[in-house]
C-alpha cells in the first residue's frame, strides 16, 4: 500500500539522479525494436490495477504501461502536454479549461474526447473506493463538454497542486467505454490508451504486456515516437531482497526495482550492470506518534522521543550508509522543500532528558523507565507482519534509544487486520510509513485536522494531529496562486511541524533501479519516480 505499515507507504515528482547514462535514463546507441524486458518489483503488489483504485507504491508500474496521463512534467519541473494540448486556469483559480489531443484512441477503440476526460468522475466515485486519486482532486466540483475537444472543470476551493497532481500514474486515463458498461472488470484488467496493452495478472507472481501497435501520442519528454521499442513486458513480483538481485545477478531478469541497499556497491561495481536512483518526494519514511493520547498528547514528550533518537547513526547502519536522513516533514526532492531547516531536528539525550522532567516524568521504576503519579511512560506500537525487515530494526533501535531516557516503547505484532482495525479507530501510539507525492500538499494530507480518520471516512493524518496555526497554512497554501506565497507558506508549515513534532523522520525514500547493460533507455516518470518503459529497448 501507498503507506500503510500499520497502514501504508508511497510517490510524485522528484530530481532524478542517474548512475548511468545522463538525464535519468539508462544507456544509449541506436534503439533496436523487439524482444522482452522481464521487470522484477519488491513484493508491493497492488490488490487492483484500476490506476484510481490502489495506492500501492508499484502502482504505477503496474498501470503507467496501460494509461497515459492529461499532463506530463518536464526534466525542469515545469507541467508540458500529453493527453491534454494546452489549458487555461481562470483567475480565480476554480475553473480549468483543457484542450484535449486529437487522434488518440483506447485500446478498445473508443476515442480520447471531453466526455473520456470525466473519467475524473470515476476517480471519486465511492464505488471506485479509490484510496488516493479521489483524496487528490477532492476539490473538484463538477465539468462541462464545451466541445469534442475541450472540457472546463470546475473546482470547489482553488487548489494549486491540481496539475502537478494529473501528472501522476494514480492518475491515469482509463477507457470511458469500460467505465461505462464494464467497470466491474477495470481492477483485473484496465483498458487505457497508453503503449502497452494488458495481456494477464496472475496475482501474486507477475503481469504481462504486449506493445500496442497503434500508440502514437507519447508524452512531450519522450525520447521518440510511436509504438514502444519493446514487442513485450513482464512485471514480476519478487518480495525477498535476496531473490530479486539474485534473479538480477544470474540473468533471471533484465531489471530490479528497490534494489537492496546492501547490493548497491556490489551493482555500482559491476562493469555489466547499471543503476538509476531517485529520492521520492513527499513524506519522509517516519514512525507517525498519536497526538490524540497519551503520552504523545504531550508536545514535551513527542519532542523528547525526537531528540532522544539517533537518526543518523540508525539509518547510515540499517542503509549500508546508502539512504540520505531526513531533515524535517517532506524530502529533499520535494518543490516546496525547506532546505533552510535542515539541521533543526539534533540528537540530543540530554535535552530529551529536560522536556520529560519539565513534562512531570521525573520519577523511575525499577527497570529504569520514567513514571508519574504511579504510571509508567508506555508507548505501543502494532507492527504488521509484512513490516520490512529494515524497518523493524529502526523500530528496535528506536526502542533502545527510548529506553535510555526513560520511555518504554512496546513493539506488538498483531494480525494484519488487527493492525488495520486498530488504525482506523486511533488505537496506537506509533505508527510507521511514508506518503510520496509531487507536492508539498503532501503535509495536507498528512496532518491536515481534517484528514484525521472518523467512522464516515478514512483520513491519512495518522498522527491524529489537530494544529489551528497549521491547518492555516496549508489551506492557504492550497489556494494561493501566487508561487511566492505558496512557497513561504510550506515554509513556514514545515518550520511548524518542527515545533509540533507529530513523528520522526528518518530517511528520504529513495528509490534505486539496477539493470543489466542491455537495457537502454529505461527512466523515471518525472510526476513520480517510477520506472517507464516507453522508450525501453534491449540490445538483443
Amino acid at each position: 500500500m501507498r503507506r500503510r505499515h500499520v497502514a501504508a507507504i508511497v510517490v510524485g515528482a522528484g530530481l532524478v539522479s542517474a548512475g548511468c547514462g545522463g538525464g535519468g535514463t539508462s544507456g544509449g546507441g541506436t534503439p533496436k525494436p523487439g524482444g522482452t524486458l522481464v521487470f522484477a518489483e519488491n513484493g508491493q503488489e497492488p490488490t487492483c490495477l484500476d490506476p484510481h483504485g490502489n495506492a500501492s507504491s508499484d502502482g504505477p508500474v503496474t498501470t503507467v504501461p496501460v494509461s497515459d496521463s492529461l499532463v506530463w512534467f518536464g526534466a525542469d519541473g515545469t507541467i508540458r502536454p500529453w493527453l491534454a494540448d494546452s489549458w487555461k486556469v481562470s483567475r480565480d483559480g476554480l475553473t480549468y479549461t483543457f484542450v484535449l489531443r486529437k487522434g488518440v484512441r483506447f485500446s478498445d477503440g473508443s476515442s480520447w474526447n471531453a466526455a473520456a476526460l470525466q473519467a475524473l468522475e470515476h476517480m471519486r466515485d465511492p464505488a471506485t473506493k479509490s484510496p488516493l486519486a479521489a483524496a487528490y482532486i477532492a476539490p473538484y466540483k463538477d465539468s462541462k463538454v464545451v466541445d469534442d475537444d475541450t472540457l472546463q472543470v470546475h473546482l470547489s476551493t482553488p487548489y494549486s497542486p491540481f496539475l502537478d497532481i494529473l501528472g501522476q500514474g494514480y492518475l491515469g486515463m482509463i477507457s470511458p467505454k469500460q467505465i461505462k458498461e464494464a467497470p466491474q472488470t477495470i481492477c483485473e484488467h484496465p483498458i487505457g490508451s497508453g503503449p502497452f496493452i494488458l495481456d494477464k495478472w496472475v496475482k501474486g507472481q507477475s503481469i504481462t504486456y504486449h506493445r500496442n501497435p497503434g500508440y502514437d501520442w507519447g508524452p512531450a519528454g519522450a525520447r521518440h515516437t510511436g509504438p514502444a521499442y519493446l514487442d513485450k513486458l513482464e512485471i514480476r513480483f519478487l518480495g525477498e531482497d535476496g531473490t530479486r538481485y539474485n534473479a538480477l545477478a544470474s540473468g533471471e531478469v533484465d531489471a530490479i526495482d528497490f534494489t537492496p541497499p546492501q547490493n548497491v556497491a556490489d551493482v555500482k561495481a559491476d562493469p555489466d550492470l547499471g543503476f538509476l536512483s531517485a529520492i521520492r518526494p513527499g513524506h519522509p519514511m517516519s514512525f507517525w506518534l498519536n497526538t490524540s493520547r497519551a503520552p504523545f498528547n504531550d508536545v514535551r514528550v513527542r519532542q523528547a522521543l525526537l531528540a532522544a533518537v539517533d537518526r543518523a547513526a540508525i539509518i547510515k547502519g540499517i542503509s549500508f550508509g546508502q539512504y540520505q536522513v531526513a531533515q524535517g516533514f517532506v524530502t529533499s526532492s520535494t518543490p516546496g522543500y525547506a532546505s533552510g531547516l535542515a539541521g533543526r531536528i539534533a540528537y540530543d539525550p540530554a535535552k530529551a532528558g529536560r522536556l520529560l522532567d519539565a513534562a512531570g516524568w521525573t520519577a523511575r521504576d525499577s527497570d529504569g523507565i520514567r513514571t508519574k503519579n504511579g504510571r509508567r511512560l508506555t508507548a505501543y506500537f502494532p507492527i504488521d507482519p509484512t513490516f520490512p525487515a529494515q524497518r523493524m530494526q529502526i523500530a528496535v533501535q528506536t526502542q533502545a534509544a527510548a529506553k535510555k531516557v526513560g520511555i518504554d516503547i512496546r513493539l506488538q505484532t498483531p494480525s494484519t487486520q488487527q493492525v488495520s482495525d486498530r488504525t482506523r479507530v486511533g488505537d496506537y501510539d506509533l505508527a510507521s510509513g511514508l506518503w510520496a507525492t509531487n507536492t508539498a500538499d503532501v503535509l495536507w494530507i498528512e496532518y491536515d485536522s481534517a484528514n484525521i480518520t472518523t467512522p464516515k471516512r478514512q483520513g491519512q493524518n495518522v498522527a491524529r494531529l489537530s494544529d489551528g496555526k497549521l491547518d492555516g497554512l496549508l489551506q492557504a497554501a492550497r489556494e494561493t496562486t501566487d508561487q511566492a506565497e505558496r512557497t513561504a507558506l510550506y515554509n513556514e508549515a514545515q518550520a511548524r511541524l518542527i515545533e509540533l513534532a507529530p513523528a520522526i523522520p528518518f530517511y528520504d525514500d529513495p528509490r534505486p533501479v539496477a539493470f543489466k547493460k542491455r537495457v537502454h533507455g529505461l527512466s523515471f516518470t518525472p510526476a513520480y519516480p517510477s520506472p517507464y518503459f516507453y522508450d525501453t529497448w534491449l540490445d538483443r
